[in-house]
Order: structure tokens, then C-alpha cells, then sequence
């Protein structure tokens, strides 16, 4: 009775052990698989542009992105290339994902494929200082644009506007379509008195009579001498305009303020290191397309902004011709 109590005992011992170790072991020692649930390191991440982070799973995974614009993974190593969101996804062997929500900071986000934009070699640049540029364009060029010193209140009251000298120009009426063929407005101008020139200017109220609060004056001023530190290089910036006019032989100086400095005794400021360019349509009514590289445009040289009330780009007529409409596509200044 004591053998057989004991033979028992042990059987029932070793069947207590197998049982075990075939719900947790495979016959090769390892983990069974369907009792492991794939997981990550991390579950989401920040990562900056042109750096890396890597991600590890534990088991063997396959790896993919949402979005290789934003972000890659090659073996779990994450790689930021632009700003923007993706996700990394782990995939098992059995079918399980796990997925990593990545966040890329700083750069530049990519700009859409959009139609015409997209085509437009001068808005395929690195990096924008825009004086007018229609909304769809500059939404395309997103980050991009380092500044855009556009009007933003043609009445004369915000920080920056477009005013005419003795009213030689008034609003005119934009016909047809941009030029980038897409349905936007643009600054379209009209020589409405008599005279020998027509002007306008594009302005930065520092701090004058039509800014008296100062609103936006800061910032625009910070941008304006940030532009001397950024273009060192001449060669590698270039001046773009596109413009029409209604009559053929209409021509059109433009003068790009490199320096803008109050003088106290005067109470206006002083102009200087301008650079000027000279642009006489040939094609009535239809759209040109004009761009000059800072090297090769006379005069010009960026010095500091100090002034209540700076000229950045100013615009004159001549000859002077009465009716005659000016349609002033785009002027920014860019870098290939």
C-alpha cells in the first residue's frame, strides 16, 4: 500500500509539471507566441528634423510609416524629416501592430502638390521675404516664408500698408485670372491725375501717425533687420515680379530699400543702399514674369531699419499715362 500511495503521489507530481510546461513552453524552450502581446518602447515620440530615435519591439516586427514626407523608420530607427505627424507601425509575424505616434518638430512642412503651384518653378525656392503675394500661394509656401511684410491694412491704420504719393494711383479692377492661373485677387492700380510720374509704396509703420499704438511694429522691424543677417550671399537671392499693365509701353521703376534710418532733425527717414530695376512690359495685358538676382541689381545693399515709417518697395510709373492700369502680380524675394 505504501509503494502504491507513493506511485501515486508521484505520478500525480509529474503530471502537475507537464501540464505546466506545456502551457508555457514550446518545444523549443522558447515562449509559446500566442501568450506575448507585441508592445513598443515608447508609444509616442518628438523627434526634430534630421534626427533619430530608435524604437524596439519585443519580437521580430516588420516596420512602416505613415508618412515618409515627415517621418522614416528602417529597423525601428525613426528618422525626422520634415514638420508634421506620422505614425510608425510594428508589424508581428501572427498579425499583431502596435503603432508609435511621431511628432517632428522645426524645418520646413512640406508643402502640397497643388495644381499650378506646384508647376511654378519660382515658388519652388528655399526661403521667402514677401512684399505681395496672393493667399493660395503663400498658404503653399507655408514655412517657407520667413516674413511677409504684405499689407495688412490698406486704410493706413495697421503696421504695414500701401499708400500713393498725391494720389497718382488709385484701385484699379483685377481682371481675368493670377498669375498663376488660379481665381485670386492681386494689387491691381490705376494712373487717375496728370503729371509726369505716378507713385506707391509699400510701408512699415515703425512708429508714426498711422501706427500710433505700434502695434506689429516690433515684429516688423526684427524681420527687417534679420534680413541683412540672412542675405549675406547675393548670389544666391533673387528679386521676383510679375506684373501687367493695360497699354502697351507702360514701364515701371521699382526700388528696393536696403537701409531705412530716422533722422530726428528732418522727422522722416533716410534711404539708403536702394536698388533699382526697371521693367517695361511688352505683352499688353498679359502677365510677365521677372526676376533678378541681388548681385546684379545696382545699388542695393541691406542695412538696418530704424525709421518711423519705412519705404521697403517702392513703384513708379513712367511715362506718366493717364488710365493706364497697373496689375501687380507678385514681389517677394527668394533663395533657389
Amino acid at each position: 500500500m505504501k509503494a502504491n500511495k507513493f506511485f501515486a503521489v508521484a505520478l500525480a507530481a509529474l503530471t502537475l509539471v507537464g501540464f505546466n510546461a506545456c502551457k508555457g513552453k514550446t518545444p523549443s524552450g522558447g515562449e509559446d507566441p500566442q501568450t506575448t502581446t507585441l508592445a513598443l518602447n515608447e508609444t509616442e515620440i518628438k523627434v526634430s528634423v534630421d534626427a533619430t530615435f530608435q524604437l524596439t519591439a519585443n519580437m521580430e516586427v516588420t516596420w512602416a510609416t505613415s508618412n515618409e514626407a515627415v517621418a522614416t523608420v528602417s529597423n525601428g530607427l525613426v528618422k525626422g524629416i520634415a514638420a508634421g505627424e506620422a505614425n510608425i507601425t510594428a508589424t508581428a509575424t501572427d498579425g499583431q501592430k502596435a503603432v508609435c505616434k511621431v511628432t517632428v518638430e522645426g524645418g520646413t512642412t512640406p508643402p502640397p502638390a497643388d495644381g499650378n503651384y506646384a508647376d511654378f518653378k519660382q515658388l519652388q525656392g528655399s526661403a521667402y521675404y514677401v512684399f505681395f503675394l496672393q493667399e493660395g500661394a503663400a498658404k503653399y509656401l507655408g514655412d517657407k516664408v520667413l516674413y511677409n511684410f504684405g499689407p495688412n491694412d490698406n486704410a493706413g491704420a495697421g503696421s504695414r500698408w500701401l499708400y500713393t504719393w498725391d494720389q497718382t494711383f488709385v484701385g484699379g479692377t483685377a481682371v481675368g485670372t493670377d498669375p498663376f492661373d488660379m481665381a485670386e485677387g492681386w494689387v491691381a492700380m490705376a494712373q487717375v491725375t496728370g503729371g509726369t510720374w505716378a507713385g506707391m509704396g509699400l510701408c512699415v509703420a515703425i512708429n508714426d501717425g498711422n501706427n500710433p499704438t505700434g502695434e506689429g511694429a516690433a515684429e516688423d522691424l526684427a524681420a527687417l533687420n534679420t534680413l541683412k543677417t540672412n542675405i549675406t550671399n547675393y548670389d544666391e537671392w533673387y528679386l521676383a515680379i510679375a506684373l501687367k499693365n493695360s497699354v502697351q509701353g507702360a514701364g515701371y521703376e521699382f526700388n528696393l530699400i536696403g537701409s531705412n534710418v530716422f533722422d530726428a532733425a528732418t522727422n522722416k527717414g533716410v534711404e539708403t543702399g536702394v536698388g533699382t530695376i526697371n521693367i517695361a512690359p511688352a505683352a499688353t495685358g498679359e502677365w510677365v514674369y521677372k526676376e533678378f538676382k541681388l548681385s546684379e541689381i545696382p545699388g542695393l545693399e541691406f542695412g538696418e531699419f530704424t525709421t518711423n515709417g519705412s519705404n521697403i518697395l517702392t513703384v513708379l510709373g513712367s511715362p506718366y499715362m493717364s488710365g493706364v492700369q497697373l496689375d501687380l502680380g507678385y514681389a517677394f524675394i527668394y533663395k533657389k
